[in-house]
């Protein structure tokens, strides 16, 4: 698993469309290529992506 802290925004486009806007994130990126994205104040992330 590799963690990444950046100030990113992410735009997916797949079975939905989701945007989030422009802030500090925690990425997850795991071994199965799973990409997660999470903020400091919440456990679950906001958006997953395999």
């Amino acid at each position: 698993m590799r963690l990444i802290i950046a100030r990113c925004s992410v735009d997916y486009s797949g079975r939905l469309n989701t945007h989030l806007p422009l802030a500090t994130r925690l990425i997850m990126i795991k071994a199965d290529g799973t990409v997660a994205f999470h903020r400091d104040v919440q456990h679950a992330p906001l958006n997953w992506m395999s």
